[in-house]
């Protein structure tokens, strides 16, 4: 089953007075991550619809946000996280630094998934064939191949992101920690089934580490 999002373009429009409203008085490193995990969610909300086939599918736009995200993402996130950088207007709890390699973990899942949806994109929300050869008389009867975690319908951004009321639900359906362990090359996914790990892998992240909501 496809994971369905709602509320998408509403969200994204109502937050924005919210989000100026929190980054004021942030200031160097910590203004920077806001300002990078507001870039990430804000491309999450505009790719959301595409995902749920509410609009029109943009491949371009899509190969697009999913570079947005991947910029901000694996070792620029961890960078714009030195220790203990608590000080002012700051949703980043303690815990990033207690439990830095899950965070790390999160943060290089996170790249893995969007540098391979930039990749994946033109694959659209089908999966890519396998080329020709490759898998072709092949028996597959007994191989099990790892899915993609499978959230429940009426999910919002703010749900996905770890901002809603469902965050619990939505950070146990996050992915491995450890993308390029998977039996599988992300680049054949489709779209949507990345994006789905995307957000899974951000809702985790934010249920964990992020106190507070935009």
């Amino acid at each position: 089953m496809k994971p369905q999002w709602t509320g998408a373009l509403a969200l994204a429009a109502s937050v924005v007075a919210a989000v100026a409203l929190a980054h004021t008085g942030a200031t160097g490193v910590v203004l920077d991550r806001m300002n990078g995990m507001t870039a990430m969610r804000d491309t999450v909300a505009e790719l959301a619809p595409m995902m749920q086939g509410t609009v029109p599918y943009d491949t371009f736009l899509v190969s697009e946000g999913a570079s947005v995200i991947a910029g901000h993402a694996g070792e620029t996130m961890l960078s714009l996280f030195p220790e203990n950088s608590l000080e002012g207007v700051t949703y980043a709890k303690p815990e990033i630094w207690s439990d830095w390699q899950e965070f790390a973990a999160l943060s290089e899942e996170l790249k893995a998934y969007a540098d391979a949806l930039a990749v994946a994109a033109p694959n659209g929300l089908e999966p890519a064939a396998p080329p020709p050869g490759d898998m072709a008389g092949m028996d597959h009867s007994g191989m099990a191949m790892p899915e993609a975690p499978e959230l429940e319908q009426g999910f919002t951004v703010a749900d996905l992101m770890g901002y809603g009321e469902n965050t619990e639900s939505v950070a146990v359906a996050r992915g491995t920690t450890n993308p390029a362990e998977l039996a599988l090359d992300l680049n054949t996914l489709a779209a949507d089934d990345l994006f789905n790990r995307i957000s899974a892998t951000c809702s985790s992240c934010h249920a964990q580490f992020r106190a507070g909501r935009n």
